[in-house]
C-alpha cells in the first residue's frame, strides 16, 4: 500500500488481486475502521461532503474497479458484486482490519448489505444510503435472460464514451440525465474524468453499463439477510431511487437487526447541499458517536 497527501482526504492505493485500487481517507487514523463504497458510475469523491462530518471514523472510501482512478477489469471479466466484495475484503486485509464498519451508497449500499450478510464476522455495522440488496422487481426468468445478454455484450468490442469540452459541460450533462444538482455532479466529475484528444471523457469502464450476470433471486436474498447479525441502518431518500424500495418490508422481515430511517431528498442525499448534514446526523446517532449507551461501535 502506498499513500500521499494529507490526513484529511489523502490519497491511498492498494495493489490487490491483480488490480490497483485507489481510495481516499478521512478522519482519525486511530478511529473506528470504516470502508465507504460509492454508487454505480460514481467514485470516492461521493463522500467529500459527508466524511468530514464523521471525523471519529478512520474512513477509507474506495474507487471500485472500473470507476474513478482504479484500474479496469481484464478483458472478458464481468463487473459483478462478488468481485467487488472480494476486493473490499482484500483492502481490509491490507489495512489489517479484521472488523470494520461499512457505509455504502446506491450500488455500494447493495454491496455493503451483501458483504455484511456473507461475512458477519468481519462487519461491525453497516450503513446503506438509498440502496439495499434487492432484485429491483426482476424475476428469476429475467435474471437468466440478463446473464445471456451479459455474455453477448462482453464478447463485442466496447466503444469510447462521449467526449466533452470541459468539466462544466460534463457535469451539466450529468444533471440532465439524473436528479443531481450541479453542486453534486461537479464533485464526481472532478475525479471521474480524463483528458483525451478533443477534450475530456469518463475514466470509468464503458462495460460497467452492461447487464450483470448471475444475480441473486429474492429467495436467495432472504436467506442471505438472515445471516446479517451486525447492526444495519438503511437511510431512504424519499425522492431517490425506487429500484429497492418495494422490497424494504421484505428486508426488514428477514434481517434480524435492520433500522430504517426516511428523509426527504434526492438519490445523492449524502452529497447534495441541504441534505448531507442530516445523513451525518443519522449515521452519528446509529454509530453512537455522540455518547450514550454502547451501540454499533462495539463488538
Amino acid at each position: 500500500m502506498s499513500n500521499d497527501g494529507l490526513i484529511e482526504g489523502k490519497g491511498l492505493t492498494f495493489n490487490v488481486l491483480g488490480l490497483r485500487l485507489h481510495a481516499k481517507q478521512w478522519g482519525d487514523p486511530e478511529g473506528i475502521p470504516t470502508i465507504a463504497l460509492h454508487g454505480w458510475l460514481d467514485n470516492a469523491n461521493t463522500f467529500d461532503r459527508l466524511a468530514p462530518l464523521i471525523p471519529e471514523l478512520n474512513l477509507v472510501a474506495l474507487d471500485f474497479a472500473g470507476h474513478g482512478l482504479s484500474t479496469h477489469r481484464a478483458e472478458g471479466v464481468h463487473y459483478h458484486p462478488i468481485y467487488d466484495i472480494q476486493e473490499v475484503l482484500a483492502v481490509a486485509n491490507e489495512l489489517n482490519w479484521h472488523q470494520f464498519n461499512v457505509i455504502g451508497h446506491s450500488m455500494g449500499a447493495s454491496i455493503a448489505s451483501e458483504l455484511a450478510a456473507l461475512f458477519p464476522d468481519r462487519v461491525r455495522a453497516s450503513v446503506q444510503i438509498d440502496g439495499f440488496l434487492a432484485t429491483g422487481g426482476v424475476s428469476a426468468e429475467e435474471r437468466i435472460e440478463q446473464t445471456r445478454v451479459a455474455i453477448e455484450k462482453i464478447l463485442k468490442p466496447h466503444h469510447q464514451a462521449r467526449v466533452f469540452p470541459d468539466q462544466q459541460t460534463m457535469a451539466k450533462r450529468v444533471t440532465e440525465a439524473t436528479d443531481q444538482t450541479i453542486e453534486a455532479s461537479s464533485v464526481l466529475v472532478a475525479r471521474g474524468h480524463k483528458q483525451v484528444e478533443g477534450g475530456i471523457t469518463w475514466r470509468s469502464d464503458p462495460r460497467i453499463r452492461y447487464p450483470t450476470p448471475l444475480r441473486h433471486t429474492r429467495d436467495q436474498i432472504n436467506l442471505l439477510l438472515k445471516d446479517s447479525t451486525s447492526p444495519s441502518l438503511l437511510i431512504v431518500a424519499e425522492q431517490g431511487d425506487e429500484w429497492y424500495q418495494g422490497e424494504i418490508s421484505l428486508a426488514r422481515e428477514h434481517h434480524p437487526n435492520l433500522q430504517v430511517e426516511r428523509m426527504p431528498g434526492p438519490h445523492h442525499i449524502h452529497l447534495e447541499p441541504g441534505y448531507f448534514d442530516q445523513v451525518a446526523v443519522f449515521i452519528r446517532h446509529f454509530l453512537n458517536l455522540d455518547g450514550g449507551p454502547k451501540g454499533a461501535t462495539t463488538t
